[in-house]
């Protein structure tokens, strides 16, 4: 029997896989009144931009509040200048709802973010956090907030359950049967779902693996301009469960490993407002052909999401046999 294990780590956590996809996304997004039941064409053009406050940023219980982004939308087809994309002057203002005290959150200009670099401030596990923010840009003068409340304590993952550590590509056992990368983990109160973040610590040609998932020619796709890099960082996700155990368990399908190469794996335990935009951010269209925007939990001249979350980190290693 493989003895797995189990390293943490220290640092600063990022959801990384989805910040730049997701950076990318809302901070071109227009807020558009679509109808007309069926069509999926819409006519856009600078009369329809409505200018927005982009959020995106988490907190962390026991850590400092850090890489909270605050950028601007453009209207379409106007030629964007990335200095003029981060609302640097905003006036940021983070809310303890519990003890009602206010802290000012400043702008990075090394980290491209607002942060809180003091120590008097502590997020601690199931309290609630507001996020306050006005500027003005364009002649506007907009404001947005948004509320998250922390997830309790109790995310654990449960190393003698688990299935990671060094692994061959596709591993099998003993009687021919495919084992799959798993977490075995304690849950966490209030959490709206789980989600890993599958991280390679290398990606280059020389460790890719081409043949997964079988049955893909991902030679084509790199030929027609997808990037090796594209493919360094993964995830996958669980709803919460509510059964009456504590220890849930999240198989990681291997197609999300791309790489020959040590890994990091972060799961979170994120709250409900994480959850909302993470499942409706790239999903709208309906069935029917009717688009609507993704949700935000944020009230005013915003959208994006502004979120908290708790994790618990492992190593592994794909291996080449």
């Amino acid at each position: 029997m493989t003895k797995y294990y189990i390293i943490k780590d220290n640092f600063m956590p990022v959801f990384k896989p989805f910040m730049n996809k997701i950076f990318l996304i809302i901070s071109a997004f227009l807020f558009l009144i679509l109808s007309s039941c069926g069509k999926t064409s819409v006519s856009i053009d600078k009369s329809t931009y409505e200018p927005k406050i982009v959020i995106a940023g988490l907190i962390y219980p026991g850590q400092p509040v850090t890489n909270i982004k605050i950028t601007r939308n453009f209207p379409v087809g106007e030629e964007i200048n990335i200095k003029n994309i981060d609302l640097s002057d905003a006036l940021v203002i983070l809310t303890d709802l519990q003890s009602g005290k206010e802290y000012g959150l400043r702008y990075s200009f090394a980290r491209g973010c607002f942060e809180y670099p003091y120590g008097n401030l502590e997020i601690s596990y199931n309290n609630s956090y507001k996020l306050d923010i006005s500027v003005e840009f364009d002649g506007y003068e907009l404001s947005a907030s948004a509320v998250t409340t922390v997830p309790g304590k109790g995310l654990e993952i449960v190393a003698d359950s688990s299935i990671y550590g060094k692994m061959y590509y596709r591993q099998k056992d003993a009687e021919g049967n495919l084992i799959s990368p798993t977490l075995a983990y304690h849950k966490s109160k209030n959490a709206a779902f789980y989600l890993a973040s599958i991280i390679a610590g290398f990606a280059d040609t020389d460790n890719f693996i081409y043949e997964n998932p079988p049955g893909l020619d991902i030679k084509k796709a790199l030929d027609k301009g997808a990037q090796i890099q594209d493919f360094q960082f993964t995830s996958t996700w669980d709803k919460r469960f509510d059964s009456g155990s504590n220890l849930a368990k999240m198989e990681i399908d291997w197609f999300k490993f791309w790489f020959y190469s040590p890994y990091r794996i972060i799961l979170y335990a994120a709250d409900e407002n994480y959850y909302h935009f993470f499942l409706t951010h790239e999903y709208v269209q309906e069935v029917d052909g009717n688009l609507h925007e993704p949700l935000f939990d944020i009230e005013g001249d915003g959208i994006g999401y502004f979120g908290s979350a708790i994790t618990d980190t492992v190593f592994m290693e794909i291996l080449k046999k």
